[in-house]
């Protein structure tokens, strides 16, 4: 996959993220199950938001899974579903809605978010069943279709578990967006995601500040970002096992002003771990499997030490970095010293399951909105955007070093 069509496709999801919150009286594919939140809860009080994604036979994605921990009531929460008037504060990239039809628990409107370079338009309809669960289907839409299934969970009468399902259908898209996704697996699930951690993300800090009583506003980051990403611990990877066999699971951590921490993706890999630690551990495989990136030049080799360089080529833009890779006895750690990427950081965990099986965790932080004027335009109209845009590199990484390990074995 490229990476200029991953950059421009959560651009343009950017622009069209408001058709979300819409919800119908269809139940979307995935999700958690009530006890699955309970055995999840240490975690979700550990992490800023976690997910899964599920695949079909193919391998291609089938269903995205998002839950996210909210500081507020489970009724402030759930009641903010009512009026679609909210959703500009979920995202202010939401700016028009027109209520079409109503009737007793379910509602029909139309939505339009206007821009410059792209309008995308259409029309949900949402059933809402207090106060456990709410469905959407989007209609009609410039993005796509699909349904999304919402579920609010009590976490001791003070905190809400609120959990996204469901899955959108870009196929089903408008040209210019079916044509930057393609037919291409990894580029679905990563826009799934991303619009999935927009609206959580927005949805939690609407409903704190609800519960605070505090006045209505758009969300807005700030602060430190990045840092060196941690390795999940032992207990943490006893816990995710036995969901990684349904799927692919994912991590946000986020700073307390907003602003990403890390991100990881985590996956079951048949390979053994010193396979797998090799593969990830030479530079040139990077570019074995991701298109993008061209030209890796080692500059100075040492026994567990690598610097070197590479291009990342993108629509209308290139990125140069020089790198240090360090091997260590369960990671390999990537970090950008120089150049565009100056600051980012990608860190591989490997724990053995067997001979031939490993549980894999990438961990990433990049700053994307320095990255380029248009990034940075981006991430400043959805400053939720940043997890869901590394998070998608992430995608192509595990992908990409996943199938180097399997066929060295």
């Amino acid at each position: 996959m490229k990476w200029n069509q991953l950059i421009l496709s959560f651009i343009l999801t950017a622009l069209c993220i408001s058709a979300v919150p819409a919800v119908s009286a269809a139940k979307s594919p995935g999700g958690f199950t009530g006890d699955e939140i309970k055995n999840l809860l240490p975690l979700l009080r550990q992490h800023d938001a976690m997910g899964l994604t599920e695949y079909d036979d193919k391998g291609a994605p089938k269903s995205m899974t998002l839950a996210i921990r909210i500081a507020a009531k489970r009724e402030t929460v759930f009641q903010l579903f009512t009026d679609p008037a909210n959703f500009y504060y979920v995202s202010t990239l939401f700016k028009e809605n027109t209520v079409l039809d109503e009737h007793q628990n379910a509602m029909v409107w139309s939505w339009a978010s206007r821009h410059k370079i792209l309008s995308v338009t259409g029309k949900n309809s949402i059933a809402l069943y207090p106060p456990r669960r709410a469905d959407v289907t989007i209609e009609n839409s410039s993005v796509g279709n699909g349904t999304f299934t919402f579920q609010f969970y009590n976490d001791k009468d003070t905190h809400t578990i609120l959990v996204i399902s469901g899955f959108l259908n870009v196929d089903s898209s408008e040209w210019l967006i079916k044509f930057l996704v393609g037919n291409n697996p990894s580029m679905k699930q990563a826009m799934n995601i991303a619009i999935g951690l927009v609206v959580l993300k927005g949805f939690k800090e609407l409903a704190e500040r609800t519960e605070r009583k505090r006045p209505q506003r758009p969300h807005r980051t700030f602060g430190e970002s990045g840092g060196v990403p941690q390795l999940l611990g032992t207990k943490e990877l006893t816990a995710l096992k036995p969901y990684l066999l349904k799927g692919q699971l994912f991590i946000c951590d986020s700073h307390k002003q907003g602003r990403l921490k890390q991100a990881t993706v985590v996956e079951l890999v048949d390979s053994s771990k010193e396979a797998f630690i090799e593969a990830a551990a030479v530079p040139r495989n990077y570019e074995k499997r991701i298109g993008a990136i061209s030209n890796v030049k080692v500059i100075k080799q040492e026994e567990l030490r690598t610097e070197f360089s590479w291009t990342i080529g993108l629509s209308i833009f290139g990125l140069n970095s020089v790198n240090a890779l360090q091997r260590e006895p369960n990671t390999v750690m990537l970090s950008a010293i120089s150049g565009d990427l100056s600051g980012a950081v990608w860190r591989w965990q490997v724990e053995a399951l067997g001979e031939n099986r490993s549980v894999v965790a990438y961990h990433a932080f990049a700053d994307v909105a320095e990255m380029s004027p248009i990034l940075k335009s981006t991430v400043k109209r959805e400053p939720y955007l940043e997890h869901g845009l590394v998070l998608g590199s992430n995608i192509v990484m595990m992908k990409a070093m996943k199938q180097i390990a399997e066929e060295s074995k």
